[in-house]
C-alpha cells in the first residue's frame, strides 16, 4: 500500500516546521538576510526558506545541512524519555511519552535536506573555480548523502532514520547504564 506524501505531510507537519527553522536559524547565524519563510503549506515544497546568497562554503554548507543536524539532535532529544521508558519500563501507553514520540519520529523523519539544497551546494561549492579543493572534499559527500536519501525516501528511509535514531541511541545508553 502506498501512502500519500499529503497524508505523511501531514501526520509528520512538526518535522517540516523544525526543517524550515533549522535553515532559518542557520542563516541567521551565518549572517545572511531571510527574505521569506514558508514553515509549512500542503503543496510541493511543504516548507521553504529563501535568503540572500553567499559565496562564502562554509556559509552554504551550514544553511544547506543545518536541518541534519537540528532535526536529528533535536528529533532524538524529544524520543529520549519516551524510548528508554519503553524499553527499561515497558510502559506503552503513557500519554506523554506518545506525544513525545510522535513529535520525534515527525522532526527525525525531515532530518534529510532537499535536493534542492544538494543542487546549491552543487552551484555554490563543487561547481564554482573559486571555492577550494577542500570545501568540494567536504562538501561532495553530504550532496551524494542527499540524493540517495531522496531515492531512499521512496522506501520508507527517512522512516528507517527515525527508528533506528529512536531506538538505537537509547538502547545503547540504557546498555551502558
Amino acid at each position: 500500500m502506498i501512502i500519500p506524501g499529503v497524508l505523511i505531510s501531514l501526520l509528520t507537519f512538526p518535522g517540516v516546521v523544525v526543517h524550515e527553522l533549522a535553515h532559518q536559524i542557520f542563516c541567521m547565524l551565518c549572517g545572511l538576510r531571510v527574505f521569506e519563510v514558508k514553515y509549512f503549506q500542503m503543496g510541493n515544497p511543504n516548507g521553504y526558506v529563501i535568503h540572500e546568497s553567499t559565496d562564502r562554503p562554509w556559509k552554504v554548507f551550514l544553511t544547506c545541512m543545518g536541518p541534519f543536524f537540528i532535526n536529528s539532535v533535536l528529533g532524538m532529544v524529544i524520543l529520549l524519555p519516551a524510548s528508554i521508558s519503553l524499553m527499561v519500563f515497558r510502559e506503552y501507553n503513557n500519554p506523554l511519552y506518545l506525544l513525545l514520540g510522535w513529535l520525534g519520529f515527525s522532526i527525525l523523519m525531515h532530518a534529510f535536506p532537499s535536493r534542492g539544497d544538494a543542487k546549491v551546494m552543487i552551484n555554490r561549492i563543487l561547481k564554482d573555480p573559486d571555492v577550494s579543493l577542500l570545501w568540494k572534499v567536504i562538501a561532495a559527500p553530504f550532496v551524494g548523502l542527499i540524493y540517495v536519501c531522496s531515492i531512499g525516501s521512496i522506501f520508507w528511509l527517512d522512516l528507517l532514520y527515525a527508528a533506528v535514531l529512536a531506538m538505537l541511541i537509547p538502547w545503547c545508553l540504557v546498555q551502558i547504564l
